[in-house]
């Protein structure tokens, strides 16, 4: 089923894929393989989750896997070192316009536009993580570094990715920005995650010029040259403020926290009705001016209270009970209570109809941490992996290569034909699925059934 919905997915949702990548800048002298079928290697190791070049070889070797593997894709397997050849001198500049591509096209095919915020807006989080650790910088001297305090320095990768998150757990990277010291002296600071942001941002503006975006931010975004950068680009922003940070702004919010206006409560009730958790949001009335470095504030506070009980509680009993001082001997005991509070400043103004939509749209920043980078770094993918120790070029095409197989994997994994047979079937998990594509590869059978899915016009995501 998962070797059929994906041969759907690409054939639908990514048409073009093979016609982009022949199109791809080629260095090399001696060509038995084309671009497609080298580039396809690689996104192909990371669909497959394999974890290692050298995995995917062993694999590549095994009966009927490299025929079958020809028979889906219409393309030869190349070894992995052969790619590995091809990413050294292939421009990534080359690589993040396809992935900006394959996103512009679905775009286009609206397949994202029922998770836009507020009907409008896609919102696209901003996180950086480290990669890779080395005892000695490259050959460039480009990594930056830590120091400890005994002396001991420390070389690391790290990449800045602008990735657009949903409520529905879709984290599709659009834009990626290495941290980098090229061009540095040794006595000028090291370049940072706040800097490569401003990179970032222009280059999804180069590559997005009439996107409606919305960025969303961690505590260390909220400053002015955050705020510059969005607006000079047209982009609105929801980012997290933690106490301590923009102390003028915090001393004006003191001034006018008679202004706070409280809003009526939000219950729901989770785990078979086992957890009880309840909302209170409070933001500035919009007569208020809130303001920071010449911009307009809007300022959003969501008090959460988390209550699990020993057993299922009904809202509206509790809340009768509440009412006619009930206290019965069966009364359900708490096991367990927790309160946090969520700050969010804003530059899109806050009404009582979109408080609870922006808070969602806040909270869903941490996606990129989870069903992201975490995904990615435990879950099959080996982002952390030295795919190439050697060239700089070709560690950052293959990271290109495993966005790009992640995307897929997620517009696969999302489909109504996976979601539906997940529904009806509790036990099933994604990565048997792909056990099971991976295994499939190497049998015998032919591959009729697939056709059955490939038929479908559309890509349909739950």
């Amino acid at each position: 089923m998962i070797m059929g919905q994906l041969k759907s997915t690409l054939s639908n949702g990514f048409s073009s894929l093979n016609k982009i990548l022949s199109e791809l800048p080629d260095h090399r002298k001696r060509r038995d393989y084309s671009t497609t079928e080298l580039f396809m290697g690689g996104i192909s190791m990371f669909l497959f989750r394999e974890g290692s070049r050298n995995a995917f070889n062993n694999d590549r070797v095994e009966a009927n896997f490299a025929s079958n593997y020809e028979k889906v894709f219409k393309l030869r397997l190349p070894h992995m070192d052969t790619v590995e050849d091809f990413f050294r001198k292939l421009p990534v500049e080359s690589v993040e316009k396809l992935k900006a591509t394959l996103f512009s096209d679905l775009v286009q095919k609206k397949v994202f536009s029922s998770y836009r915020l507020l009907g409008k807006y896609y919102l696209v989080a901003i996180d950086g993580t480290r990669l890779f650790s080395y005892r000695e910088n490259n050959a460039e001297g480009t990594r930056p570094f830590t120091e400890s305090k005994y002396g001991k320095i420390t070389y690391y990768d790290y990449v800045l990715d602008a990735k657009m998150v949903t409520p529905t757990g879709l984290v599709i990277s659009i834009a990626s920005e290495w941290v980098s010291n090229e061009g540095k002296s040794a006595f000028e600071k090291q370049d940072c995650e706040q800097k490569a942001f401003v990179r970032l941002a222009k280059k999804i503006k180069s590559q997005f010029p009439q996107l409606p975006i919305c960025i969303s931010a961690d505590g260390l975004y909220p400053n002015e040259t955050f705020m510059n950068t969005c607006k000079g680009h047209g982009w609105e922003y929801l980012v997290v403020l933690k106490d301590g940070q923009l102390k003028t702004l915090h001393e004006d919010i003191t001034d006018i926290e008679d202004r706070l206006k409280e809003t009526e409560d939000v219950d729901w009730v989770e785990d078979k009705g086992r957890t009880h958790i309840t909302q209170q949001f409070q933001r500035i009335h919009e007569d208020a001016k809130l303001e920071y470095h010449g911009h307009k504030i809007h300022y959003l506070r969501c008090k959460e209270k988390v209550t699990k009980y020993d057993k299922a509680v009904n809202i509206v009993s509790k809340n009768k009970a509440k009412e006619k001082g009930n206290d019965t001997q069966d009364k359900p005991v708490k096991r367990s209570e927790e309160t946090t509070n969520y700050v969010w400043i804003c530059s899109i103004p806050i009404t009582n109809k979109n408080k609870c939509e922006l808070a969602e749209a806040g909270r869903n920043r941490w996606k990129i941490e989870n069903e992201g980078f975490n995904t990615q770094k435990n879950l099959g993918y080996s982002l952390e992996h030295k795919f190439a120790r050697v060239s700089k070029e070709s560690m950052m095409n293959f990271y290109e290569c495993l966005q790009i197989a992640h995307f897929i994997s997620q517009l696969v994994e999302h489909s109504t034909t996976i979601t539906k047979e997940l529904c009806s079937n509790t036990k099933q998990t994604i990565i048997h699925f792909w056990k099971q594509a991976k295994s499939w590869l190497t049998q015998k059978e032919n591959i009729d059934s697939l056709n059955l899915i490939e038929q479908q016009k559309q890509l349909r995501l739950r």
